[in-house]
Order: C-alpha cells, then sequence, then structure tokens
C-alpha cells in the first residue's frame, strides 16, 4: 500500500477543517503543507482563475507553480485550463512522455515536476478555476499516488474554490455598503438643496450632478460638501 493512502483520510478531514474567510496565500500555505504531509515530497501549489481577459494565476505557494501555470497560458493549452474551464480533473501522469500538451511537458520536465493534477471548482461556482498540484514524482507507474493526488487535488478544489467565493461575497458586501451610504448622504445633500432654494427632488438632483461635471468631483463627494456646508464646492 502506498504511504500516502494511510495519511490521506486524516489530511483530508483537516482539509475540510481549513477556514475558508481567510486571506488566500494564508490557506494556499496550508493546503500545501497538507499536500506534503498526504502525498510527500514538496508539491508546489496553485490556483488558476479564469475572467474576461482570460486565465490567470492568483495565489501559488511556489514559483515553480506559476512559472508552469505561465508556460500553460502562452500556450493557450494545459492541464490547468482545461481543469478550470471544464470543472473536472485532468492528470498529467510523466511529463516525460505527455503528449497532449507539449509545450507544459518539456517546461515540468525541465522543472524536475514530472506528476500533475489540476482539479476545476466544482461546478455552478461563480468563480470559474481550478487547483494545480504539482509533484516532482511521476503519477505513470503509481497508482497509488496519483489516486491520492487526484482526492487531495479535489477536495483542495473546494477549499480553496470557497476561499476565493468568499473573499469575492465580502468585497460585495462592501461595495454594496458604500454604495447605500452614497445613496443616504445624496439623499441629505438633496433635501438641503430643496430646503434651501426651493427645488423639487429632480431639479435638486440635476443640480448635484451638473456640479459634479462641472468640477470632475465625485457626486458623493459634491453631496458631503453640501451637506456638510449647506453649499455647492466652488466650480
Amino acid at each position: 500500500m502506498n504511504p500516502a493512502d494511510g495519511r490521506l483520510p486524516g489530511v483530508l478531514l483537516d482539509l475540510g477543517l481549513v477556514p475558508v474567510d481567510r486571506p488566500l496565500p494564508l490557506v494556499l500555505e496550508q493546503v500545501a503543507g497538507l499536500a506534503t504531509e498526504a502525498l510527500g515530497g514538496q508539491p508546489a501549489v496553485s490556483v488558476t482563475v479564469v475572467g474576461t481577459d482570460g486565465a490567470s494565476t492568483v495565489g501559488t505557494s511556489a514559483q515553480v507553480a506559476a512559472d508552469l501555470d505561465a508556460v500553460q497560458y502562452r500556450a493557450g493549452r494545459g492541464a490547468c485550463l482545461d481543469a478550470a474551464t471544464t470543472g473536472e480533473v485532468r492528470v498529467l501522469p510523466d511529463a516525460a512522455s505527455e503528449r497532449r500538451w507539449p509545450e507544459l511537458a518539456r517546461a515540468a520536465v525541465a522543472a524536475d515536476r514530472r506528476g500533475l493534477v489540476s482539479a476545476g471548482f466544482p461546478a455552478g461556482r461563480s468563480v470559474p478555476g481550478g487547483l494545480n498540484l504539482y509533484l516532482q514524482p511521476a503519477l505513470q507507474a503509481d497508482t497509488g499516488l496519483r489516486a491520492s493526488a487526484e482526492r487531495f487535488a479535489t477536495h483542495a478544489a473546494v477549499t480553496v474554490g470557497n476561499t476565493l467565493l468568499y473573499a469575492r461575497t465580502a468585497q460585495l458586501a462592501e461595495h454594496l455598503q458604500v454604495a447605500l451610504d452614497s445613496r443616504a448622504v445624496i439623499d441629505q445633500a438633496k433635501g438641503v438643496l430643496m430646503e434651501r432654494y426651493r427645488l423639487t427632488a429632480t431639479q435638486a438632483f440635476e443640480a448635484l450632478t451638473r456640479v459634479s461635471n462641472q468640477t470632475n468631483t465625485k457626486l458623493r463627494d459634491v453631496a458631503v460638501h453640501v451637506v456638510e456646508t449647506g453649499q455647492f464646492p466652488p466650480v
């Protein structure tokens, strides 16, 4: 039995307990440590995210992982791209005999990372991407290690995907709060102008917008000035 088989259940349990509300670099550091514990050696971990501008690496535990990701981005093909765009698992058993992704294979052999497992984030996530696990030993002859690496990468992709989703949700909540605060102060400014200049709500908003454009100042900042001083900022 491969030594990884005995360690894997406990490691997967620990992986499920990794807090997803922590910054991504800290989560990746913990994931890389668990990968080492489960699989041996020093696996390099990276995270690929696919956006409107293409794929990019948003986090890595080692520079070699970022470098091998970049090779695939430049080539427009590779295990990490396939996994990230399909949400599935892609395995490169041995870079020395790999034919599907020649650019990746050459770079992986040169970097002494002959095994690779890329696991896409679960389907339906708002953040498309995946987790990449670069291993020093090849997986071709060691079916036990390959199976363990696939299981680990699949579970780790869920943890990292949840981390990114949490971060995005928190960012959206922050933006929403800023928008609500801006709306509140703009409504206050409209009230000041309506009372002072006998304007309608529409006229007050148009006046705020006009001054914002004339002074090249954010509408919210103009509104804050009106609320605090009772006057428009100098044009």
